[in-house]
């Protein structure tokens, strides 16, 4: 069986609710049917972004981030 990451919530220093995942956090942005989480790192120009179900259980869609980015623009 392969390794599947872990969601975990955890609470940040405005008291809100951050997810990591894969050792990288994510900021609630918008939920609806679904919950949209961009990269923590965001206003730094990183399109980092994931969905989730609303239980927040299950990632349903990822974006890459930045730095996975430029290197397969460099290899290339």
């Amino acid at each position: 069986m392969a390794d599947v990451p872990e969601l975990h919530l955890v609470q940040n220093r405005c008291g809100g609710m951050s997810l990591v995942y894969e050792g990288r956090a994510y900021k609630l942005k918008c939920a609806g049917r679904q919950k949209y989480w961009r990269c923590s790192k965001d206003k730094k120009g990183c399109g980092g972004a994931i969905l989730t179900n609303l239980d927040v259980t299950t990632v349903i869609k990822r974006n890459g981030h930045i730095e996975t980015k430029a290197a397969n623009w460099m290899s290339t």
